[in-house]
């Protein structure tokens, strides 16, 4: 009997206990499911959190790289305007040193142009001289072209004028002191010339050629042209008034010959006494001194 009576207990509980042990293992499904999205869970935030973390060291990174860019930014800064205050500082030096070479070149300019003025004006003195040796060369050609062509030369050298007579048309043929009246005419027309340019000097030169001397009382060329030339300074000072301070006389005897002494054309060519006209130096440096004044 009783062991029918737990035969109908079973029987009748089995049903309940059937239920009991299904919701239980669907409880712990349940429970496991809940597990695995815990677990999903946390390693999806073990996962943002990585992220996080490496997400702050970027930043961080990327905070001090600005950092270093703003110091350096900072810096250039600076750097530019120090530069500037360079710039500016050497520019007013540059517009100073400008001034100063501007103010410097006005006054070599000023020298400059003082001392071309003063050049020009010894320039212009000098070419007013010129322009009397010309005239005078001139007005010598023009006098003596009533002459005999052969016995005078006229040249221009240096500066000076100098006008060449023939001996035997100024002397007689030995004579130191005796002249030809056509040679008397030539000093004359020579000398009254000569009176209109009172600035200008004469030298009056003796020259031989180097043949002998034609009288037995002399055997000096020097004397011999040196008392020609002195006959024809005094011809000059004392008949037709030439100033003494102007005129003076020279003798350079066979020792500067025109030509050859080999042939009589050449000893005729040195036989000669030459007038040489030249702008006095006395009258020269006071015309250059007013000039300079």
């Amino acid at each position: 009997m009783q062991k029918h009576l737990h035969f109908y207990l079973l029987f009748f509980l089995s049903p309940f206990l059937l239920s009991s042990c299904v919701a239980k293992k669907k409880h712990l499904a349940i429970l496991a499911a809940y597990d695995h999205q815990i677990d999903s869970l946390h390693t999806r935030l073990d996962t943002a959190g990585n992220q996080i973390y490496r997400l702050d060291l970027n930043v961080a990174e990327r905070k001090g790289e600005n950092n270093a860019l703003l110091a350096s930014q900072d810096k250039l800064l600076n750097r530019i305007i120090e530069l500037d205050d360079e710039i500016e500082r050497l520019q007013n030096e540059s517009a100073s040193r400008v001034e100063s070479l501007d103010g410097r070149l006005q006054q070599k300019d000023a020298l400059i142009a003082a001392k071309q003025a003063r050049i020009d004006a010894l320039l212009a003195t000098l070419n007013q001289r010129d322009g009397a040796m010309r005239q005078l060369e001139q007005s010598i050609r023009d006098t003596l072209r009533q002459l005999d062509s052969t016995v005078y030369t006229v040249d221009v050298a240096n500066g000076q004028l100098s006008v060449a007579l023939q001996l035997d048309f100024l002397f007689y043929p030995g004579s130191t002191n005796k002249t030809h009246s056509a040679g008397q005419q030539a000093i004359e027309y020579i000398s009254q010339v000569l009176s209109n340019y009172p600035a200008l000097d004469i030298l009056v030169i003796g020259h031989t050629d180097n043949s002998p001397l034609r009288r037995t009382s002399m055997d000096d060329k020097w004397e011999y042209s040196a008392l020609q030339a002195a006959t024809v300074v005094q011809l000059m000072t004392k008949k037709h008034e030439l100033s003494t301070s102007r005129v003076m006389l020279c003798a350079k005897g066979e020792f500067e010959p025109r030509a050859s002494n080999a042939t009589p054309e050449g000893r005729a060519q040195n036989q000669r006494l030459e007038i040489r006209v030249f702008p006095s130096e006395e009258s020269l440096i006071r015309d250059l001194r007013r000039r300079l004044e």
